[in-house]
C-alpha cells in the first residue's frame, strides 16, 4: 500500500554519508602520495566542502509518496529514496493518531530519532493495518517530542561553519587568482579564523539537538515557553494556531494562551509539513479529551470467564486448555459462548491486560485453522514489553509442566520490589535510584 512519509532526519548512515568523500579527500591529502601545491590545494578544497555540507539543509521537509509493507512487528519502508528502512514495533517508543481531511495521521517516535516519524495513510484500514504491525493500540502511547526552538549551540557551529569555508575558498581563490604567494599570505592571515570556525562546527556536529519544546504525554502537553515549562492538560486545549515564528495555544482563564517559539528549519525548527501535523495531532488529542472521535470497542468483558482470579499456574493453565478444546469442539463454557472474534481483539490489542491476552492465546492455539500459529506470532513479534511477551510465549508452550514452572516464576520475579523507571522528555527510561 502507498503513503507518505516523513522522517526529517532519516537513518544516521544516510546523515553521514556526504561526509565521506571530502574526509577521504582531506585525509588522502596530509597522508597520501600527493605533496606540494597540489596536496594543499585538495586538502583546502575538502576542508571547505566538508563545512559547506555542514551548512545544507538536508531535512526531508515534506512528505514523500512511499510503499508500505506490514510485517510481523515490523512495516518496510521502500520506493522512498534515502528514507527506506525497517521500522520494528520495539523501536517505538510513543504513537499518536490524527484524522484529517485526506485520512489519517500516524506519528511516531523512532529510539533512533530526534524528530518524530510521520505516516499519511488514505483511510482507518490502512491506519489499523500498521497499528497491528508495530502493536499500537486505539489510545497510542508513550511520548511525543517536536523540537521547534534553536540553541546557541546551533548557531554558533553555523558561523563556525561559514567562517572555516570562507577561510578555505579564499585562500584557494587568491593561489589560483594571484598567485602562490597570494594565497600563502591570505592561509596565514585567516588561519586562525578558520580553527576557530573549524572547531565551532565540529562542536555543533558532535552536540546534541537541542531539547524538545512541545511534548505530548498521556495526561497532557508538556511545552516550554520563554517563561518556562508549561504543564497543558489536553481539555483546556481550545485552539492551536501556527505562526510560523511561534506556536500558539488559546487556553482559558486566567492564562488565555500560552506561546511556543519556533525558528526556521535550517535553524533546526520544524518545517511547514512537520507544524501541520504537529497542529493537527494536538488538536486531535485535545478533542478526544473532550468525547469526540471514535470510541474503542471494548470487549474484555465477554471474555472475563477466563480471568485467572488467584488460580495456581497449572490450575489455569488446563481450565484455558479445557476451555480451548471446546471451543474448537464448537461448544460453550460454563455457560458463556465465547467468541473467536472477542479472542483475537483481546490478544491483538496491545492495551488489555497481559494475563487476558495470554489467556486469550492459549485458547486459541487449539483451533483447528492452519494460520492460527502464524498469526499468534505475528501478534507476539508486535509486543514491546517484556514482561508481556515472555507471559504470551508461556502461555502458548505445549509443555504444561514447563509452562507452568515458568509462569510461577515469571510471578515470583514480579512480585519482588524493583527499581522504578522514569521516562525523560524523549521517550526515554531513566532508572530511579
Amino acid at each position: 500500500m502507498r503513503a507518505g512519509f516523513l522522517d526529517p532526519r532519516g537513518p544516521k548512515v544516510w546523515r553521514t554519508i556526504p561526509y565521506v568523500l571530502p574526509t577521504f579527500a582531506l585525509l588522502f591529502a596530509v597522508f597520501g602520495p600527493v605533496s606540494g601545491l597540489p596536496a594543499v590545494m585538495l586538502g583546502l578544497s575538502a576542508f571547505g566542502i566538508f563545512n559547506v555540507l555542514g551548512l545544507l539543509d538536508l531535512r526531508q521537509r515534506s512528505p514523500r509518496m512511499a510503499e508500505l509493507e506490514c510485517g510481523p512487528g515490523y512495516i518496510d519502508i521502500k520506493k522512498a529514496g534515502s528514507r527506506n528502512q525497517r521500522i520494528h514495533a520495539r523501536d517505538i517508543t510513543g504513537a499518536t493518531t490524527a484524522r484529517t481531511s485526506t485520512g489519517v495521521l500516524l506519528t511516531l517516535q523512532h529510539q533512533k530519532r530526534e524528530h518524530p516519524i510521520t505516516l499519511e495513510l488514505a483511510d482507518d484500514a490502512m491506519g489499523e493495518k500498521v497499528r497491528h504491525a508495530l502493536g499500537i493500540g486505539h489510545g497510542g502511547f508513550g511520548v511525543i517530542a517536536w523540537r521547534t526552538r534553536g540553541e546557541a549551540s546551533q548557531r554558533s557551529a553555523i558561523v563556525g561553519r561559514i567562517l572555516a569555508a570562507a577561510t578555505a575558498f579564499i585562500t584557494i581563490g587568491a593561489t589560483l587568482g594571484i598567485s602562490t604567494e597570494a594565497g600563502a599570505v591570505a592561509g596565514f592571515l585567516l588561519a586562525v579564523i578558520g580553527i576557530i570556525g573549524a572547531i565551532l562546527g565540529l562542536a555543533g556536529l558532535s552536540s546534541s539537538l537541542t531539547e524538545p519544546s512541545v511534548v505530548m504525554g498521556a495526561d497532557g502537553l508538556r511545552l516550554k515557553t520563554p517563561r518556562g515549562w508549561f504543564a497543558l492538560p489536553y481539555e483546556a486545549i481550545h485552539h492551536v494556531e501556527d505562526h510560523t515564528k511561534s506556536l500558539f495555544f488559546v487556553v482559558p482563564e486566567p492564562y488565555r494562551s500560552v506561546i511556543v517559539e519556533q525558528v526556521r528549519p535550517w535553524m533546526g525548527g520544524p518545517s511547514e509539513s512537520e507544524r501541520r501535523m504537529m497542529v493537527s495531532q494536538i488538536t486531535a488529542a485535545a478533542q478526544r479529551a473532550r468525547g469526540m472521535g471514535p470510541q474503542k470497542n471494548d470487549v474484555s468483558g465477554r471474555i472475563d470467564v477466563l480471568r485467572r482470579n488467584g488460580e495456581s499456574p497449572r490450575d489455569w493453565l488446563v481450565r484455558l486448555d479445557m476451555a480451548g478444546q471446546m471451543l474448537s469442539a464448537g461448544s460453550g463454557y460454563r455457560g458463556n459462548s465465547l467468541d473467536v472474534e472477542d479472542l483475537w481483539a483481546i490478544l491483538e490489542d496491545p492495551e488489555a491486560e497481559a494475563d487476558l491476552r495470554a489467556a486469550a492465546a492459549r485458547v486459541l492455539r487449539h483451533s483447528p485453522v492452519p494460520e492460527t500459529r502464524v498469526r499468534i506470532d505475528a501478534a507476539l513479534a508486535a509486543v514491546r514489553d517484556e514482561s508481556t511477551s515472555r507471559r504470551l510465549r508461556i502461555a502458548i508452550r505445549d509443555d504444561l509442566d514447563g509452562a507452568s514452572q515458568e509462569l510461577a516464576y515469571l510471578d515470583a520475579t514480579e512480585r519482588q520490589p524493583s527499581a522504578r523507571m522514569q521516562v525523560d522528555p524523549y521517550g526515554r527510561p531513566i532508572p530511579g535510584r
